[in-house]
């Protein structure tokens, strides 16, 4: 099998449902990090004593970060057909970075 590949700097592509779910996902999980962060600094700034600040972060962290994950994996699922649909009238998403278009022979 013989691999090509060609390099460049810019772009223009449009991601299936699939891929489009994929790098969804890894930005939805920052979302969910920041939500728990965010809710951490709230809650210390609210809570009266250690004990039930302790008690607080841990359970809105998590359930703010899970519903802050799940609210934003959805959002991008309903928002694909847009993005499908911009991406058809303008011949693709122009990106820039590196890239390799990879021709594989066989």
């Amino acid at each position: 099998m013989d691999i090509q590949e060609q390099y460049s700097d810019e772009a223009r592509i449009q991601l299936n449902f699939a891929s489009f779910m994929v790098v969804a996902v890894w930005v939805c999980f920052g979302v969910g990090l920041s939500f728990s962060v965010a809710f951490h600094f709230f809650i210390t700034n609210v809570a009266s004593d250690m004990a039930s600040e302790n008690t607080m972060f841990w359970f809105s962290s998590a359930i703010y970060g899970f519903l802050g994950f799940i609210f934003s994996l959805i959002g991008s699922a309903v928002i694909y057909p847009a993005y499908s649909f911009w991406c058809e009238r303008m011949r693709g998403q122009r990106v820039k970075g590196k890239f390799a278009l990879v021709r594989r022979g066989i």
